[in-house]
């Protein structure tokens, strides 16, 4: 049977321009009429041509996804999240990872730019840079989300967040509650969510009317490899820590490590805190005590902005959107596991 959509709208009693609306996947269809549509459609063996699709409507109905590293299952997670909802909507991911390079980062853009994307959604590697291509994105009429990165602030765009200077608050406040009076922290690079969690260190420490020495805070990094070589350093100090608070899971885990093959205890001699709650943190060598924030949330909350962008249904103006933040107690820092809630209700930085 020939299939034309005035032969659909014929035999279901609908109009031509609700067909089309079903076939270019708009909004403002009910579901019932969509999936009989949809039904008759399939019967009939039409396939769309994507190419001339995309021509007329001026979209590819593809999205581009740029973050940092492919085998983090933070990222994984949010790309997870991103795809439950832009599948739905028969929209298509194109995954891409910088391996927090500058130089990758920019071939990515430039790929995506390529492809015609219909929207970004854009975890930033540790160097900035790169702005121009956001602005050609951007004046291309395309819409940009930021996830878990703050950075690029003269770029105006959706940016979907945790509070990182509350995250730093909580795990070092937490450490301060078990009595710990020699609290370092392992940084992480140098850009903005990791500075607001070094903040967030700083805060608590203040609320604690503990000091803050400047040799407790080692720069390092996101990955294992710095965290590992942070706690070595660490561990040359005198008075020795019994806490450290570090900037990611990754990171906890090698200073966990580097404690380890001092041939000390976790969290006996030394606590330890991350932030991220990363996969299988809990079945560790010993359960790694984190601050968690939902990865699914960011992802469907990106795409839900994504598409009201794309589908016209938002203004031209820019959310912040806030994943708050929680405490998830396992071993690592010398307390009882209460399965991954709370051990008991942090309240907020004084003074925010």
């Amino acid at each position: 049977m020939t299939f034309t959509m005035k032969r659909v709208a014929a035999e279901l009693g609908v109009s031509i321009t609700t067909v089309s609306k079903v076939l270019n996947n708009q909004p403002d269809i009910g579901p019932a009429t969509r999936a009989r549509v949809l039904k008759r459609v399939e019967e009939l063996g039409y396939r769309p041509n994507a190419v001339a699709r995309s021509l007329t409507l001026r979209r590819t109905n593809t999205l581009g996804v740029v973050i940092p590293d492919l085998m983090h299952s933070f990222f994984v997670e949010i790309v997870a999240g991103l795809e439950s909802v832009m599948s739905a909507r028969g929209y298509a991911l194109l995954l891409c990872s910088s391996g927090e390079d500058a130089g990758k980062e920019r071939r990515e853009l430039e790929a995506l730019k390529q492809r015609q994307v219909d929207g970004l959604v854009f975890a930033s590697a540790h160097a900035t840079g790169n702005e121009d291509l956001l602005r050609q994105l951007i004046d291309a009429g395309k819409c940009l989300v930021m996830i878990d990165r703050d950075d690029h602030p003269d770029i105006r765009c959706h940016r979907v967040l945790t509070d990182d200077e509350r995250v730093g608050w909580i795990a070092t406040s937490h450490l301060a509650s078990l009595g710990h009076r020699a609290i370092a922290h392992i940084a992480g690079p140098p850009i903005l969510h990791a500075k607001r969690r070094e903040q967030g260190y700083r805060q608590a420490l203040r609320d604690a009317r503990m000091p803050a020495r400047s040799d407790w805070i080692v720069p390092a990094g996101f990955l294992e490899r710095d965290g590992y070589e942070g706690m070595r350093r660490l561990l040359t100090l005198r008075p020795t820590i019994t806490a450290v608070f570090a900037a990611n899971d990754p990171t906890a885990i090698g200073a966990m490590k580097a404690i380890w093959d001092a041939g000390l205890r976790v969290p006996e001699d030394i606590a330890v805190v991350g932030a991220g709650d990363i996969a299988h943190g809990d079945v560790l060598r010993v359960p790694l005590t984190t601050v968690s924030w939902s990865r699914q949330e960011m992802g469907t909350r990106a795409a839900e902005l994504i598409l009201e962008r794309v589908e016209g249904r938002s203004p031209r103006t820019f959310r912040r959107v806030i994943i708050p933040p929680r405490l998830v107690v396992r071993a690592s820092c010398g307390a009882a596991s209460h399965g991954g809630t709370p051990l008991k209700k942090v309240p907020a930085p004084s003074g925010r």
